[in-house]
């Protein structure tokens, strides 16, 4: 219940942070631009993607269609495919602070004897793909299992003891290779220490809290909102074809945990918001999250605990990617300017390249907002006089600071009153600055606020119109 409680609060905290001011019109407009080109290069049917950018807000955008009648539009679900595993993993490191499980037990814990599955395999090796265990999606038989009969409801136990998972890659970690039974089996645990569904431990525990109200579980979840259509070459001619008739029960319930969540962009950001910033985890289970091993999968370079690692401009970016069956996804965090983007669309594809694409332009053409000017540790925490000063229309306002930690950098009028946020969120250590645009604000004197873990420092600009 505590727990539950500040992610309330923190719902309430992203949402202001998220309007402090409205978003560019001119950088609206390019990344709308942006995402047509995407569509267009990667020839996508469809695409819906969302932007958060400090000092900016929220951005919104889609382009295409979802039918031959219908297009495209921000409210349509989509599946995130593996970007289930992100929630999954939180989900199990979460029941590590709570003492339910620690991240080194074997999996013999709660598994029974399947073959070519070895107990001695850690909840850790699972969660970072280094258990070795053979991937069942990898085997084509698994396709002719599930095509037998789509609106089969499989079970865990059905999946893990039919036969399809195969002799193992190498020995528990000795290397590294992606298996979605990994988290098949992720799911198992899940189920045999909560007793009860995974759909009901992601609404109690992220969904409600974080206001994520477009967000569902497939088959554990009845779902009514407007869910953009999938395309499929369906006949081999190579061709998309509109496979949204086509049932999915079978794929979502033979593969629970390795897939799953349904959502919207808007959702996913909001979602590594609060995780990658440390408000889902505890300091420990976020670094444990983050410590990655190399691993060259859909534009990464990297994987922690259901986690992928970006570089994009230099600066190593979190999130993950996912498919299933005609839809892709992919969402990125940028640590150091706290820019949170997420892309969806309705066609299978490498989706890593385009997310990255569209995060490099959403960083390089930010107009105003929090800028990283240097990655070296400073020797104090500071915050300097703006420049110019005084200045029409705009200034620039640049600060230091020793450590990771949470900033919060706004404006006051001569009243006392804050008319501004321009920042609020966890920023690393080194120098920052933030062009303040005041074309709004009349004439006067202001004060700019930097507040901080370290303490808070306030100056004096004057704006001349």
């Amino acid at each position: 219940m505590k727990k539950l409680s500040l992610f309330l609060f923190l719902s309430v905290i992203l949402s202001i942070a998220g309007t402090a001011r409205s978003f560019d019109s001119t950088y609206s407009a390019m990344l709308q631009s942006k995402i047509e080109a995407l569509k267009v290069s990667y020839g996508l049917k469809g695409i819906s993607a969302a932007a958060y950018v400090p000092g900016q807000g929220l951005w919104l955008g889609a382009s295409g269609i979802s039918s031959e009648t219908e297009n495209v539009n921000t409210d349509m679900l989509f599946s995130s495919g593996s970007i289930t595993k992100n929630f999954m993993s939180a989900l199990i490191l979460q029941l590590a602070e709570a003492d339910s499980l620690n991240l080194d037990d074997p999996i013999g814990n709660w598994l029974p004897v399947f073959v070519n599955i070895n107990n001695a395999v850690t909840i850790r090796q699972l969660l970072d793909h280094s258990s070795g265990i053979y991937s069942v999606t990898d085997n084509p038989a698994f396709s002719a299992a599930i095509n037998s009969n789509l609106n089969r409801i499989w079970t865990a136990e059905e999946i893990l003891n039919s036969g399809l998972v195969l002799t193992p890659y190498f020995a528990p970690g000795t290397s590294w290779h992606y298996s979605n039974t990994n988290y098949i089996i992720i799911a198992y645990i899940i189920n045999k220490i909560m007793h009860t569904d995974i759909s009901e431990q992601l609404h109690a525990r992220f969904f409600t809290p974080l206001n994520m109200n477009e967000s569902f579980f497939e088959v554990q979840d009845t779902i009514t909102l407007p869910y953009a259509h999938n395309w499929v070459d369906l006949n081999g001619d190579g061709i998309l074809d509109d496979a949204s008739f086509v049932p999915t029960t079978a794929i979502y319930s033979a593969t629970v945990g390795a897939g799953g969540v349904t959502s919207r962009p808007e959702n996913l950001v909001k979602w590594q918001r609060a995780l990658y910033s440390g408000n889902i985890l505890n300091q420990t289970s976020l670094n444990q999250m983050l410590t990655f091993r190399n691993a060259v999968i859909s534009g990464a370079n990297g994987y922690g605990l259901g986690t992928m690692r970006y570089s994009i401009n230099g600066v190593n970016c979190f999130g993950h990617g996912g498919n299933l069956f005609g839809y892709t996804a992919v969402m990125i965090y940028n640590p150091q300017d706290s820019i949170s983007i997420a892309i969806m669309m309705n066609k299978d594809l490498d989706g890593g390249p385009v997310g990255k694409s569209f995060m490099i332009t959403v960083i390089t053409n930010n107009p105003v907002g929090i800028r990283t000017v240097s990655t070296v540790v400073p020797d104090k925490f500071s915050l300097y006089q703006n420049y110019p000063n005084p200045f029409n229309p705009e200034t620039i306002i640049k600060f230091e600071l020793t450590s990771k930690q949470h900033a919060k950098l706004s404006v006051t009028n001569i009243l006392g009153e804050e008319i501004s946020i321009l920042y609020n969120g966890n920023l690393q250590a080194g120098e920052y600055s933030y062009k303040w645009d005041a074309i709004n604000y009349p004439g006067g004197i202001y004060f700019y606020k930097l507040q901080t873990d370290e303490g808070f420092v306030v100056k004096k600009m004057l704006l001349l119109k």
